[in-house]
């Protein structure tokens, strides 16, 4: 259940808010919340996202000439440069494209599809933590920061302009981050489950959305903590798998998908149910003053409280944008033996469910934050 800090009708969403949420998400048809269509111009913005938005394709990719990209990883089995082979090829499957560098080590694509769903995300977030992008209370002017699976690099790009004093470093194992980004920001091909070799220690690390990404959550964390410098931060900004309160998932086709998703998952050997486990693992690799909030993302519009229901809507033009089937396309076929035709199916049903307001589903969303003592 979300913290009452996070429904408190005191953090219900402002009018700046209402007006940047998008107005078409796929099927031509106008988000609502309360009736009322919400106008603005992130409609425009997502619309543009592709061809001449700066953004890299998965067949874009730039040469190693160009400032914003490192040319070596700062992990140690890091090998793959910008300007090699690998850096113009993609995994194609079943009409989406997924990371040629370490291929099956995440599930996701990498395709237009599922970069403008990632921005859209990014603009849930930002609507849940009130237009922050952090929640630790760090220092006005950091030097050195870390973006941990920056995905399309839009936290870090917001990040870097907002804190001119640091030098940011955003890694991920795709190569889709945008060509134009601010001068003290640079994107690096790199796993963050390799051994970490970087030259500096951060003063503050940030990782989004990683539930997906990593067979040892724990380490990481380790890890995290020993590129800190002495009273740096880390924060973990999480969602979990759809949960209801009332017992109204009982039956769903809804329900049943998160089964497939956690099977399948396990399978990879990522679990993707790690996110209840950040603030204790953050405790025993050595963190202090650990802080935890939670905050709730509706499937749709069923909330009592406005705020949600306007995350409902996102979380409705995320499914129209083809959620259900970044998550499961690859990870159903691969790990689970399903035919194409047998998931589209299903996922229609899925698709019902989600835009059912008797459903009253949510995803439990988590932001974990500690500090490395200043005697480490």
């Amino acid at each position: 259940m979300a913290d009452e800090a996070a429904l408190d009708p005191g953090h219900q969403v402002q009018p700046d808010n209402v007006d940047s949420v998008i107005t078409e998400h796929g099927h031509g048809e106008a988000m609502k919340v309360d009736g009322e269509e919400l106008k603005g111009e992130a409609g425009r913005e997502f619309d543009d996202v592709g061809e001449g938005s700066g953004r890299a394709s998965a067949g874009d990719m730039r040469s190693d000439s160009d400032s914003a990209i490192g040319g070596v990883g700062s992990y140690a089995s890091s090998t793959y440069t910008i300007g090699s082979s690998l850096a113009d090829e993609v995994v194609e499957e079943n009409g989406r494209t997924y990371h040629v560098y370490k291929d099956g080590k995440y599930m996701l694509p990498n395709d237009e599809v599922e970069l403008n769903r990632l921005d859209m995300q990014h603009k849930m977030w930002s609507i849940t933590l009130d237009g922050k992008l952090h929640l630790a209370p760090i220092d006005p002017n950091p030097q050195n920061v870390l973006d941990v699976a920056t995905g399309t690099g839009i936290w870090a790009v917001e990040f870097a302009n907002i804190y001119p004093s640091a030098r940011v470093i955003g890694t991920d194992l795709s190569l889709i981050q945008p060509e134009y980004v601010p001068a003290n920001l640079q994107f690096e091909i790199d796993d963050a489950e390799d051994e970490w070799i970087f030259p500096q220690k951060f003063d503050y690390i940030h990782g989004r959305t990683l539930a997906t990404c990593f067979k040892d959550p724990p380490s990481i964390i380790g890890k995290a903590f020993e590129a800190l410098v002495p009273g740096g931060y880390f924060e973990l900004q999480d969602m979990c798998l759809q949960t209801s309160d009332d017992g109204s998932m009982n039956g769903t086709a809804l329900l049943e998908w998160q089964t497939h998703v956690k099977k399948a998952a396990s399978k990879t050997g990522v679990e993707w149910t790690n996110v209840p486990n950040y603030k204790l693992w953050m405790i025993e690799k050595g963190f202090e003053e650990v802080t935890e909030v939670n905050f709730r993302w509706p499937s749709n519009q069923w909330s009592s409280i406005r705020k949600e229901r306007l995350l409902g809507a996102w979380t409705q033009a995320l499914v129209d944008n083809g959620m259900l089937e970044s998550v499961s396309t690859r990870l159903f076929m691969m790990k689970l033996g399903w035919s194409k035709v047998k998931l589209d199916e299903f996922l229609a049903r899925v698709n019902r469910d989600t835009k059912d307001p008797e459903i009253k589903a949510y995803s439990p969303i988590t932001v974990v934050y500690g500090r490395k003592p200043r005697a480490a």
